[in-house]
């Protein structure tokens, strides 16, 4: 016969107050990332972010504080998130192409898998930006965006592989359009010119064009030959 399981092992197994709250800030801040990127700031509704946490809306006020507070943690978590998903690469690791490429398909797949932070950059810039400016770690998240790319570019410089004076600015944006483009467009693509840029056809094209256009902006010609 099985031991019986007592208290103290049921109680163990149970979540502490830290972890519970933090679970219940996460599903917030999720559902307050598909309500924002839906209607925007100004067609946001708090109600609504509380109902799809499965949580009163004071919850909201608890953790965050008014509505503006709720859009800057979503913000800044949105942010944090990609980048967390891209630090797991271990880029410094990989040799100076290869960390490109598998910096690009990670942005690729994640733009693709998380269509909401898409939707939610984009009604930031139709705000003209200013909230993502007030988040208390902008100047991490810029950090965290440009200086893996920067290192990565110092080594293939200094391999003889990449051209001299590249810009991270530069890599970042041709990533980030190739990446979102795909899918900030795909309803207007599919309606006027029957096109489904998000259809498997065209998912492993799209992708192998990110990294030629990669390739080419940063590897010096010698190293483009087979």
């Amino acid at each position: 016969m099985s031991e019986q399981q007592g208290p103290e092992n049921s109680l163990s197994q149970q979540p502490s107050a830290d972890e519970a709250s933090a679970d219940m800030r996460r599903a917030l801040l999720d559902a307050g990332k598909t309500e924002f990127a839906n209607y925007g700031y100004d067609g946001a509704r708090l109600e609504r972010i509380a109902a799809k946490a499965g949580c009163a809306k004071r919850m909201l006020y608890y953790y965050f504080g008014n509505k503006k507070d709720v859009y800057l943690a979503v913000i800044e978590q949105s942010y944090s998130d990609i980048r967390e998903s891209e630090e797991q690469l271990n880029l410094d690791a990989l040799e100076p192409l290869q960390a490109l490429h598998a910096l690009a398909q990670r942005s690729f797949e994640y733009h693709e898998q998380n269509q909401e932070f898409t939707r939610l950059v984009l009604q930031e810039n139709f705000q003209g930006g200013e909230m993502l400016g007030q988040i208390s770690k902008t100047e991490l998240l810029r950090k965290a965006a440009l200086e893996p790319i920067e290192r990565i570019l110092q080594r293939g410089v200094a391999q003889g592989l990449f051209k001299d004076q590249l810009s991270a600015v530069d890599v970042h944006y041709l990533i980030s359009a190739l990446s979102g483009f795909r899918v900030d467009h795909a309803a207007t693509w599919q309606s006027l010119l029957q096109v489904d840029l998000l259809g498997d056809n065209l998912r492993e094209r799209h992708l192998q064009l990110l990294l030629d256009q990669l390739r080419a902006l940063v590897c010096k010609p010698q190293a483009l030959k087979p």
